[in-house]
């Protein structure tokens, strides 16, 4: 059969709490370690999924939002939140574990679980991911040309002007999912 499927299935009540519960676990471990440790571990994770053969789309896919929840927190020009960073940290603990749910060393399914907790995850962090891609393609395109001092000079308040403006739009959209219950996964 050539071409794209898709496979879904669906994680009842009792799936979804597994899950939670093993974040509430790497969040709580997340305490005790160094957040370089956690953040190192979680740059190799991307970097061996993305060395290893065969390691399916939706793997790759997933991983991005890891790559991606890693550069959130040490960004210096983004400048997340404090509490941001501790609870990225503690999310990231869980793919820094080799030997989480499924050993990522199991061919093809290693990594499974991690795509699976990917989505818990970036639903979590679904409004900070959103803001900092969005920084990150403001900051990306802020300037034509970088390197004359008035690019230098004028790039610092603008970026200061879009974290102001993306912070708020992120509170903005935590209150209004807590309005429709939503809170957290």
């Amino acid at each position: 059969m050539a071409g794209k499927f898709k496979v879904s299935f669906t994680l009842d009540e009792k799936d979804a709490a597994y899950f939670r519960n093993l974040f509430r676990k790497a969040k709580s471990a997340a305490k005790d370690e160094e957040p370089d440790t956690i953040l190192e571990a979680a740059k190799e994770l991307v970097a061996s999924v993305r060395k290893t053969k065969n390691v399916p789309a939706f793997v790759i896919e997933a991983i991005s939002a890891i790559e991606d929840l890693a550069q959130l927190i040490v960004d210096e020009d983004y400048r997340a939140p404090k509490r941001v960073q501790r609870d990225v940290l503690g999310a990231l603990a869980y793919f820094a574990n080799p030997h989480d749910l499924i050993p990522d060393d199991v061919p093809v399914l290693g990594f499974l679980d991690d795509a699976i907790m990917v989505k818990f995850v970036e639903e979590e962090f679904k409004h900070e991911l959103w803001s900092y891609r969005k920084f990150r393609r403001f900051r990306d395109g802020a300037e034509q040309r970088p390197w004359t001092t008035v690019a230098r000079t004028r790039l610092p308040g603008r970026l200061e002007a879009q974290r102001t403006k993306l912070r708020l739009e992120v509170e903005r959209k935590v209150q209004a999912d807590a309005d429709k219950g939503k809170i957290g996964f």
